[in-house]
């Protein structure tokens, strides 16, 4: 057997494997250590190890004994600080190997995992990046000329892994775990691990700024990608379904708002706007609005889901058929979208073509549905009331209300304004409060 001299972590080469995992388990039976079965491999020139854990066994290792949970007056003296805390001066983060620990992020991921367990839907825990620094970790793999290689890492039983990333996933899975409800389930599954052998500090932080620089995902890729949230789901079967849709939206924009020039309309954040006013006359964050969501119309497989959604999709071919813009846009071919920009900017601006604009068709698509439709009756006629309104930012209903100084307004006040203007121009606010305490 031969050993590597690489000064962070005892490599110890056999000639086939199977000598390698026997001397790997006569040590750790020796000494009663821990043991990971994985790949050995390098980056950088570097060697890192991965392999995957079961939970129980991740939150277990994976913790900073010596962490010490401050208030901000309190004083570090001479103790040993693994995690930083919010409001810590720039000396006392460069000693620290985790950032503060955002509880909101902890609980996000915590509901994330025991929804899916509880409703047996799929899920993923992306992998954690792990740091041995200062133990006798052996790895125990073949002779070769490859980088890549299996391996077993032996460590000493007191030995625990500092976070490099994936504190937040630890504090997660910890909390998932101590409901006795999901807890045998979680404890048949695992997270893949990658672990590095370094004793600088400095090197450690510079792992977590690099393993965070992965770049975000656009809000409107998160809608078509995350389709178990209620409010996405809906979106994207309009957007797939309705041809006033599918050439109009764009999915891959960040934010609400597109550029005066894009030849696209609306983008899929704009779309979940308009499902979340038809859905619930609301324009709350996703955790709550989804929350109530459910409560008002049960689970994604509940008829009165099916139901919503139906009617959404009803409400937009009427809407399609009978606003002149809608008819247009639904119209246009692929080749045709370089029409967009002019269409946008007639009469001084379009108000349909905007974020507040279709809030507030959610809005009217909202009190039709619990006031009109629910009621057996036909939305046709009302809706070819607002569409006779003239909807362009010269439009007399929007002064004041969405139009102010010549520009529309985002805010709730704006919109919630605007709502009551329009309703009230076509007589739909009398019918709605002759039916107000109806359930959706």
């Amino acid at each position: 057997m031969s050993t590597d001299s690489d000064p962070d972590v005892n490599v110890r080469h056999s000639p086939t494997f199977p000598d390698a995992v026997n001397a790997a388990f006569q040590f750790a039976f020796g000494n009663h250590a821990h043991h990971f079965e994985g790949t050995l491999f390098e980056q950088g020139g570097r060697h890192m190890f991965s392999t995957a854990m079961p939970f129980d066994n991740f939150v277990q290792v994976a913790e900073a004994n010596s962490t010490v949970i401050r208030k901000r007056s309190e004083k570090r003296d001479e103790e040993t600080v693994l995690t930083a805390t919010e409001g810590d001066a720039v000396d006392d983060v460069v000693e620290t190997t985790n950032r503060p620990v955002d509880k909101g992020h902890v609980r996000a991921i915590t509901k994330y995992i025991a929804s899916a367990v509880t409703r047996g839907e799929n899920y993923i825990m992306p992998p954690a990046t792990l740091n041995v620094r200062g133990e006798s970790a052996i790895l125990f793999t073949i002779e070769g000329e490859s980088t890549i290689k299996p391996a077993v890492l032996v460590l000493p039983p007191h030995a625990r892994f500092e976070i490099t990333d994936a504190q937040h996933r630890r504090e997660g899975i910890a909390k998932a775990l101590e409901d006795p409800q999901i807890r045998g389930r979680l404890l048949r599954d695992g997270i893949a691990v990658m672990v590095t052998f370094e004793r600088e500090l400095n090197q450690v932080h510079q792992d977590f700024a690099d393993a965070s620089k992965t770049k975000a995902i656009a809000g409107s890729l998160v809608a078509v990608y995350d389709v178990r949230l209620p409010v996405n789901a809906l979106a994207i079967h309009l957007a797939r379904k309705c041809p006033l849709f599918v050439n109009t939206v764009d999915a891959t924009s960040k934010g609400s708002s597109l550029s005066a020039g894009s030849v696209k309309v609306w983008n899929t954040n704009v779309l979940r706007q308009l499902v979340k006013y038809a859905g619930l006359n609301s324009r709350a964050g996703d955790d709550a609005w989804n929350k109530k969501f459910t409560q008002v119309y049960g689970e994604q497989s509940n008829p009165r889901i099916e139901q919503f959604r139906d009617y959404l999709e009803h409400f937009i071919e009427v809407c399609t058929e009978h606003f002149p813009l809608f008819t247009k846009l639904a119209s246009l071919s692929p080749e045709d979208m370089s029409n967009v920009p002019k269409l946008r900017a007639k009469d001084g601006g379009q108000v349909l073509m905007t974020a507040p604009g279709m809030n507030v068709l959610g809005a009217i698509a909202h009190d039709l549905y619990r006031a009109v439709y629910k009621q057996g009756e036909d939305i046709e006629p009302w809706i070819k009331k607002f569409a006779a309104i003239d909807w362009s930012y010269e439009g007399a209903v929007w002064n004041d209300t969405l139009i102010v100084g010549g520009k529309i307004s985002a805010s709730g006040k704006a919109v919630k304004e605007a709502i009551s203007a329009v309703e009230r121009q076509v007589g739909l606010d009398e019918v709605v409060k002759s039916q107000s305490g109806l359930a959706a």
